[in-house]
């Protein structure tokens, strides 16, 4: 790939500059209305790779806890024996922000030296006290409210700290720096266009120095990236194209046309990194568009990919899907792990997808340490199919093949629909039903890993569409409007859909346990993460998962045994958990902390929130 080194900084307006409260001191009241003492904000260091691999405890320092994106705190003075205890320590909104039916707040907090930062949908950052959640400082990002580009929710899943500030990746394609003391914008880095179609929804990853972030946008016909800026200035320092200019490594898969401009391959989440090798991972997106493409398999569309962090450079990938044309990409964040495989120690690059399995992949070469085979499957003239597959040897976690009987008998085409299993191609002459649809499998949501379990915990949705392509769909593409290439159909209105959060044995690729949620009476199609825990998993060293209650069955945060699945505990909340949840200590004692918002494509009316709740024992 083309390593670009050129400065993209943006002048600093009065506009940009909205940090209220702009002093590092908050006086919270006390329940009997005296001032408590005053709080101070810490500025995080330049964080080492050392320090950024440790299993989190006292501080949650990365969106994903560790930089391996585990999801797990080794705190266990909360634990399966008396999760069931816990009480509020405190609960607050914040000001309405991100609670408009457009927004899916998705991120998980932050928490250094007693202070927690988070941002809603719309990019706005608070500052609290993560003792009692009193603000601090609040950012108001003052993002464009007629977006019309941004695929799948307004969302933020996190944010970076290090250095003394804050970093924020806005969907109007602009990289943010705050000063960690009050707010105030110190540089803004325009990474993409939301006019041509590009968003940024992943929490930044900061790594010795560099801030880097992935655009997102494949229903856009945008061009997948990944970007590394200086923490310190905001220059940018290297950019990864995953759809390959020709010449480079990876373009001999694409047609020789101009295809590859619009391919796809965005990027939805923080990547993990090995601190011992300084190889960065990440998923990237479907290619755009769906269907219709001419023959190939469209590197790096629906694969993993390596680079070295601070070079950009490529180091190997693995696709997991080859030439795409059901959606069926990762978009939850890679993870990285240290097990025994084949007979030694070694570090792993595992994801479970949309697919409905999970991959275990050698982090040093790309290679699976445990077994997939490239197998046939059923073929189109049309499509342009792949002749083969990676299918991974073990369990599938997810619907594999569609229900008839839950489809009507006619498709929108008044004709009826085919049916087939996965990678079941289809054409534009009729409506073919196959399973996983595009929200099944696991979507977004990061899983966890329990070291002590050796299993990862992954929540995901049973769905299954209808499917019908639109002839020449790559000679449509026009900038900032949707390029994906098809018409859907959908289950019967009173098809009950699923979902499940299941652990999974990262040593053998077989289920250990699942817990399975139905919900009767919901539409077919994108309803289904509606009857799944949507919002991830956190595991920990008390021998427990949570999970967000599934937002068709309610609002609450859910413990579960870590080793057996058994339902210990509910933590009601105000709507739907749709984040992993996150815990820290302070003055030895641990915090819970969940971010309540709802979503919104709850097939009820919406209960969209703007709550974060912090439990802990009495």
């Amino acid at each position: 790939m083309r390593i670009g080194r050129c400065l993209i900084l943006l002048g600093i307006t009065g506009a940009m500059l909205m940090a209220l409260a702009p002093t590092a001191l908050a006086t919270p009241k006390g329940q009997n209305g005296q001032a408590k003492k005053a709080v101070t904000i810490t500025s995080a260091p330049a964080w080492t790779p050392a320090e950024q691999a440790l299993t989190p405890e006292r501080d949650w320092i990365n969106v994903g806890g560790n930089i391996q994106q585990q999801h797990y705190s080794a705190l266990s003075q909360i634990n399966a024996g008396n999760v069931a205890a816990l009480k509020e320590a405190w609960h607050i909104h914040l000001d309405g922000s991100g609670t408009l039916a457009k927004y899916n707040n998705e991120a998980t907090p932050l928490v250094y030296n007693g202070i927690m930062y988070i941002p809603t949908g719309n990019n706005d950052v608070f500052a609290l006290d993560a003792a009692t959640g009193a603000r601090l400082w609040t950012h108001l990002a003052n993002e464009p409210q007629n977006m019309n580009t941004i695929c799948c929710g307004w969302d933020a899943r996190g944010l970076a700290i290090a250095e003394g500030k804050v970093f924020s990746a806005q969907l109007d394609g602009t990289l943010v720096a705050l000063d960690q003391q009050n707010g105030s914008v110190v540089w803004a880095a325009k990474n993409a266009r939301w006019q041509d179609g590009f968003t940024m929804t992943m929490a930044p990853l900061y790594y010795r120095g560099l801030v880097i972030v992935g655009v997102s946008g494949s229903e856009y016909g945008a061009r997948g990236s990944m970007t590394a800026y200086d923490a310190k200035t905001g220059h940018r320092v290297w950019r990864f194209y995953t759809v390959p200019t020709p010449g480079d490594i990876g373009s001999g898969t694409w047609p020789n046309n101009s295809e590859w401009q619009h391919g796809g391959a965005t990027i939805w989440n923080t990547p993990a990194v090995d601190v011992n090798t300084g190889i960065l991972t990440f998923s990237t997106a479907n290619a755009d568009p769906w269907s219709s493409r001419g023959p190939g398999d469209d590197l790096f569309t629906a694969s993993y990919v390596a680079l070295d962090a601070m070079t950009g450079e490529y180091a190997w990938h693995f696709q997991v899907v080859h030439h795409d044309i059901w959606d069926y990409d990762c978009p939850n964040p890679t993870m990285m792990l240290d097990n025994v495989f084949n007979g030694k120690m070694q570090t792993a690059m595992v994801e479970t997808c949309k697919t409905g399995w999970m991959y275990v992949i050698n982090a040093r070469d790309g290679n699976p340490l445990l077994q997939i085979d490239e197998k046939p499957v059923p073929q189109s003239a049309f499509q342009n199919t792949s002749a083969t597959q990676p299918i991974p040897v073990g369990d599938a976690f997810a619907r594999q093949c569609p229900t008839q009987s839950e489809f009507p008998a006619q498709a929108p085409d008044n004709q009826a629909f085919l049916f087939g299993c996965i990678y079941t191609p289809f054409d534009d002459k009729q409506f073919t039903a196959v399973a996983p649809g595009a929200s099944g499998g696991t979507n977004w949501s990061p899983n966890s890993y329990n070291p002590a379990t050796g299993y990862v915990y992954t929540c995901s949705g049973n769905s299954q569409f209808g499917y019908k392509a639109i002839p020449n769909a790559s000679a449509t593409y026009v900038g900032g409007q949707t390029f994906i290439g098809l018409q859907f159909a959908f289950g019967n209105a009173n098809a009950p859909t699923s979902g499940d959060l299941t652990a999974m044995n990262v040593l053998n690729n077989r289920i250990a346990w699942k817990q399975h949620f139905q919900a009767a009476g919901q539409p077919g199609g994108f309803a289904a993460p509606n009857a799944y825990c949507s919002g991830g998993s956190l595991s920990t060293a008390g021998g427990l998962v949570f999970a967000g209650l599934p937002a068709a069955l309610g609002h609450a945060l859910v413990a579960y045994n870590a080793a057996t699945g058994q339902q210990i505990a509910q933590l009601p909340t105000d709507a739907t958990v749709n984040a992993p949840a996150m815990t820290y200590t302070i003055n030895d004692k641990q915090y819970l902390v969940a971010y309540a918002d709802g979503r919104s494509n709850s097939t009820a009316p919406a209960i969209m929130g703007d709550s974060v709740y912090a439990w802990t024992l009495p």
